[in-house]
């Protein structure tokens, strides 16, 4: 589970997420954090999130965001907020690093999401062009996190049947739908 100030990192893509307030800090109500991404970092696919806000805010670098088919680019102080089933994604085609304050409410389980596809990459058990695990483990994942969010394309019925039956089977076999970013010192 993250906690404040916990720092996490993808090596895959040099990402960094600093959790300012999570779920557990909030009540469940919002997760809070900061994002630090290089040049040309492509960021998330095109995808929507059912029920939860996402804003951002850039504090340095420009944010490039697709936004329900609009792209805007947004520079330090501007912000933008994505609702519920707004198809979006954003990327850093600037030329120096951004960072960004990203919020989603309310939190549900985007942190373990986060923290377990890191963790996952910190201990070389991704694919390096995709940032992804296997199959089989990203079932196990989006088993956790059921529902909270799907990507554009695939059919919705598609997703979920990954998610439900796939990651249930994937459970059983001995995946985890949460694997813990190593902390140092442990």
């Amino acid at each position: 589970m993250a906690h404040k100030d916990q720092l996490i990192e993808n090596k895959t893509f040099g990402d960094k997420i600093r959790f300012l307030v999570s779920s557990k800090d909030s009540g469940g109500e919002k997760l809070s954090m900061e994002i630090a991404c290089k040049p040309g970092a492509v960021g998330p696919p095109l995808h929507y999130h059912p029920v939860q806000s996402e804003s951002f805010e850039v504090v340095s670098g420009e944010l490039s965001v697709v936004c329900d088919d609009k792209k805007i680019v947004l520079k330090p102080g501007e912000k933008i907020t994505v609702g519920p089933n707004s198809a979006h994604k954003w990327w850093n085609e600037g030329i120096e690093d951004l960072v960004m304050i990203v919020d989603l409410s309310p939190a549900l389980k985007t942190e373990f999401f986060l923290e377990t596809v890191y963790s996952l990459d910190v201990q070389n058990k991704t694919n390096k062009k995709t940032g992804l695990p296997g199959v089989l483990q990203f079932a196990a994942i989006l088993n956790e996190c059921y529902g909270e969010l799907f990507v554009v394309g695939p059919p919705i019925i598609a997703q979920k049947f990954m998610a439900k039956v796939i990651g249930s089977f994937a459970k059983l076999i001995g995946y985890k739908g949460y694997v813990p970013f190593p902390r140092k010192g442990r």
